[in-house]
């Protein structure tokens, strides 16, 4: 299945079924593994809202924040709650999520492209860079 930039879909469900040939009937979390041997998952981040002062983290449970640069080629994602979360480990290559963001007061998750942590900024966290936009879902599963 080919997927562009900004293909919305209600549920992580939908995607799962719709994009990856899963047939599950629900879906809770917000990262499956898609593919062991070349390390792909597909990864649901809720966007912070940055409106406010601080931002409001986008998984309120966990403690998770994630943020969306203006260009939409970087997601940066902390744990202000628990920093101890995040592992100062580098990253082991390249291992490719196939993303879908749901934007702050936003009831769809939309695909943003595919990410890949780079590296860790002593401030805003793990750093995940897109490395691929339009995708056919067969070269990641």
């Amino acid at each position: 299945m080919n997927l562009h930039i900004g293909d919305k879909y209600k549920r992580i469900v939908d995607v799962m079924n719709n994009c990856c040939g899963w047939n599950y009937k629900a879906c809770f979390k917000g990262w499956y593994s898609l593919n062991s041997h070349k390390k792909t998952s597909a990864w649901f981040p809720k966007i912070a809202d940055l409106r406010g002062e601080t931002p409001e983290p986008g998984d309120k449970w966990y403690g998770w924040c994630n943020i969306l640069s203006e260009d939409e080629n970087t997601i940066y994602m902390n744990n202000f709650e628990d920093p101890s979360r995040l592992s100062n480990e580098p990253p082991a290559g390249i291992e490719p999520h196939v993303t879908f963001i749901k934007l702050p007061h936003s009831d769809v998750y939309q695909f943003a492209g595919v990410f890949a942590r780079t590296r860790r900024d002593p401030k805003l966290g793990w750093v995940y860079e897109r490395i691929a936009q339009d995708i056919n879902t067969k070269d990641y599963l």
